[in-house]
Formats: C-alpha cells, structure tokens, sequence
C-alpha cells in the first residue's frame, strides 16, 4: 500500500528547480540563505546546542532556523543533496539528549515554525492543526481564545514544550493517567523524510497493508515488511510503533526524529465538559500513601485525571526553596511525611460534594488525617500545588549545580522507568531500600497513578556518581525482568541509548533498524539518537 501521500507544493520547490536557483555568492539555494549558517561560531549558537540534560555540544557544522514549511523543506533538500547528516531540534525542554547535535552534523532547529494553520470545528471530531515549533502553551492559549468549549488535555509538566517534540517523544505527564500520552490524541501528522520528500498521514487512513509499508518517492516503491514492534504493559516512550494493519502515523509518535522531521502536527480535542477539583494528602508514611493511591485508583466513580507521589525527602528539598506557595501547602504536613496529589474531575455541585465526600473516606481508609489536607477547585490552590510539585526537581538543579562547583563532572541521575499496578509497592521498596542503604542522596516522586517514578539520585562527588550509574543500570535489569520499561515518558534521546538493548531483544532492534533503513537509507537524521547503526 503506498501511503507517500504528500509530494512537493509546486513547481519551484523540485530539486531541479532548487538547484538551478543557487546564489552563486554563497553557493546556497536562494531559499535558505536566510534561514541557514555555516559553521558558525559556537558561542553565537550556543542556546542550540544543548538541551534540558545538560549536555551540550562542541560545535556545529551548520545551523538552520527555518520560519515557514518552504524554507524547512529548501533546507532539507539541500542536506539531502550534499548528503549531510542531520540533527533536528525544537523548544530543547527534553532531557535525553535527543536534541543535542554532534558537532560534524547539520543543525536544523524548528522552534521557529510556530503557529496554528486550522482549527476545524465543524468535523464530527474537532481538530487543531500547528507547525511543530508552537509550544504547548500557545496552542493552549489559542484554543482558549477561538475555541473555549474545546481543549488538549495533554499536560507533559513543560508548556513550553513543542508539539514536534512531543511527538516525536511520545510526551505523557500527570495528566497521562486518564487521557493517556501523546499518541492517544495525535489525529494526523506531516513528515519531512531524509530524502527532502514530504509526508501526510491522517490517523485512519493511511495504514499498513498487513505487515507491508510501501514508500514511493518517484523512482519506484520501495517496501519493508515488519513484524510487531512490543510495547511494555505500562506507559511507555521507548522506540518505534508498529503493529501489522495498523496506522503509519504511529510508527513517528516516539521516533526521536530518526525517521523524519515532523513539522505539522495534527491533535483532536475533545469537549470542555467539567470542572478541577485539586487534592493534595499528607500521610505518615509511604505505605499510607499507596494505600490511598489504590482506594482512588479502584474508585471508578471518581473522574480522577492525575495522581502524583512525593516522598519526604521532596517536601524537604521543596521547602528549601523558600517559596510561599511551597509553604501554603505543606502548612498542615507532620514532619518527615510524603504526600499524594490527584486531580478530579466533576460536572456540577452535588458531583463535586459527592467527590469530596468519597476522597474524604479514602483518605480515612488509608489511616490518613483529613486535616493535613489541602483542596479546592479554583485556579489559586492549583497555582500552588503545581509550583510545590515543580519545586522538587527545581531545587534539586540548584543542588547539584551547587556540588558542581567543586566537582565539574557531576550531574544527577534521574529514572524515568514504569512498572505495572501489581508492583507499585515492589519498585518502591527497590528503590528505597537500596538507595537507602548505599548512602545516596535521593528523592523519590512522580506519577504514581501509572506507577511512574522519577528517582533522582543527587551524588556529591565523582566516585557517588560512578555509584549511582551503577545502581540505574541494576534497576533498568529488574524492572524490565518484571515486565517494566526503561523510559516511560521522556524518550531514550543520546543518554540512555543503551537500555534500549535492556528493554528488547535483538531481533526487535534488528526490526528498528529495518524500519530506520527504509525511511532513511543514509543513517542521516539524527545520528547517535535513539538506535545505531
């Protein structure tokens, strides 16, 4: 089935044409000299060549800031041309290191695509349509100004987060327990592939014909025939998408750009039908708190939209902010207590009492305290629950940026891995028990409505760090034995390339590579990203 549905917009952008109109000063086709630096110095670059993990890049070979689709695609039909291997780049909010270039490669950076093309309104199922630099936050906002009935319940924590990379990451967030990740919400999308040819996909309709995906890109079909690519039973980032007779556009939602540069992005929305409830519990223990996750979790009268874990020692580095927000919600906290915050949804007052009422008995049931609790429905108590929860992973920065001071080669570690419900308890312990007894600095939060926590181990000095990868690697290996993942939401980027091969086997990264061969025979969109050669 040929699925290669997009081609080039009109006459002048066909190679032929593209060569034939270069600045013979520059040796640049005239529709990128704008747009396009070569090997440019690294310190006028240098907010491109590094991403949220804090890597970053030497040097570049050169940098595009293409503003509209006609000049991102003149670029990449030059790349293409010259054969160059290309890195591609958005907001750089991942932490990964997806978006960071290695300093031979061409740097293509889409943050400034921005802007809604179509907002559809009148389909059965309404659309939005963006250019793939639009960050979160302004397609949030557009939405909220032509469309207030409607909205995009993705919330991956960072509104300033491109929709091209949240695609291309498969981005999730608290949100994630009851409206799922990115891919759930993806409705179409357009793709520019190494070849410098464009792809639209439309969820739906353009799909596989069995295990076969033909590509036709004008000088005949090519096709690859791919078995299943196994997702974990658990929220997941990690690799291509494919399962026989189904949609192409999920071989792309989680690709790290390595199969094409996607620079439109098409989301469903869905009604804007209820109204937030906020809650946030301190307990005294963890165990209280998993028991109160559970009763929620099992509560199906409850539209419970999020359910996130702090342990004690996030309230300690929360509060060492100093912020009075931080202060407002852990007023009521007992010393050395964790805490659970959950969101719900509700459609009037008698849903919103009958809420309250429920939580209110499973908060007794799990031997809380209702008066070391915080709730409300307006936009002031979210304000400060979010700023508390966004103070943990704040403060932890400011720590090891301080201990980086005298030992340069610090960072801390940070997981990202999943498990299933049965074993929330178990990876908790795990974690606990063998941080604790390794002396690390450590704390332990994260969506724990999907089982999902971000532990972020804080070394001191070099020989703590060499200590803590060591200690990632160990539960990489358990969780995966039990049927975890290695990267739940934020991708496998450069970092953590090589818990790929601890999440599959070698004849399912063979059916990556094949999958990589037939969009990009070169091995040219982001190199060293993801999966190798």
């Amino acid at each position: 089935m040929v699925w290669l549905t997009g081609d080039y917009y009109n006459s002048e952008t066909n190679m032929t044409g593209f060569l034939e109109a270069r600045d013979l000063t520059t040796g640049l086709g005239t529709g990128i000299a704008a747009c396009l630096r070569l090997a440019p110095d690294p310190g006028t670059v240098a907010e491109l060549l590094h991403d949220e993990s804090r890597t970053t890049a030497e040097a570049v070979a050169s940098v595009a800031e293409p503003a509209t689709l006609g000049e991102l695609r003149s670029v990449l039909r030059w790349h293409a041309a010259h054969g160059h291997r290309v890195t591609v780049s958005g907001a750089r909010t991942g932490v990964v290191g997806g978006a960071v270039p290695d300093a031979s490669t061409h740097l293509v950076s889409v943050a400034r695509l921005r802007g809604v093309v179509e907002l559809d309104l009148r389909s059965t199922t309404p659309t939005v349509r963006a250019l793939a630099g639009t960050t979160l936050r302004e397609l949030q906002a557009e939405l909220a100004a032509r469309a207030p009935d409607l909205s995009l319940p993705l919330d991956p924590t960072e509104t300033g987060a491109s929709v091209g990379g949240m695609v291309a990451t498969n981005a999730a967030g608290s949100r994630a327990f009851r409206f799922g990740s990115t891919r759930e919400w993806v409705a179409g999308l357009t793709v520019e592939l190494a070849s410098g040819r464009t792809l639209a996909l439309q969820r739906g309709i353009d799909r596989a014909d069995g295990d076969a995906l033909t590509l036709d890109e004008g000088s005949g079909p090519r096709t690859v025939h791919l078995p299943p690519i196994p997702k974990p039973r658990t929220k997941s980032s990690i690799g291509y998408g494919f399962a026989p007779g189904g949609d192409a556009v999920d071989l792309f939602i989680g690709s790290e750009g390595t199969l094409g540069i996607v620079s439109e992005v098409a989301f469903r929305l869905m009604p804007v039908d209820e109204s937030r409830l906020v809650f946030l519990q301190c307990l005294a223990s963890a165990e209280q708190a998993f028991a109160l996750v559970e009763t929620i979790r099992a509560d199906a009268a409850l539209r419970t939209t999020a359910l996130e874990f702090l342990d004690a020692r996030s309230h300690e580095l929360a509060r060492e902010t100093r912020k009075l927000e931080v202060e407002r919600v852990l007023a009521h906290a007992p010393a050395g207590s964790c805490s659970v915050f959950a969101e719900f949804g509700y459609h009037d007052e008698a849903a919103l009492e009958a809420a309250i009422a429920r939580v209110v008995g499973h908060v007794a049931a799990a031997g809380g305290d209702e008066a070391a609790g915080l709730a409300g429905v307006d936009d002031r108590v979210l304000h400060d629950i979010r700023t508390f929860r966004h103070a943990v992973p704040e403060r932890i920065n400011a720590t090891i940026a301080r201990r980086r001071e005298q030992h340069p080669a610090l960072h801390k570690i940070a997981t990202d891995m999943a498990v299933e419900d049965k074993d929330l308890r178990w990876v908790y312990d795990l974690y606990s028990s063998r941080l604790t007894a390794s002396g690390l600095d450590h704390a332990i939060f994260g969506h724990v409505g999907n089982n999902h926590f971000h532990v972020n181990i804080l070394p001191k000095d070099e020989a703590e760090l060499l200590r803590a990868k060591a200690i990632y690697a160990e539960f990489a290996r358990a969780l995966v034995a039990r049927g975890g993942c290695v990267s739940a939401e934020h991708g496998i980027g450069r970092i953590k390339k090589p818990f790929l091969a601890v999440q599959y086997d070698a004849a399912t990264l063979d059916t990556m590579r094949a999958a990589k061969r037939w969009l990009d025979p070169g091995w040219r969109l982001n190199p060293g990203v993801l999966i190798d050669p």
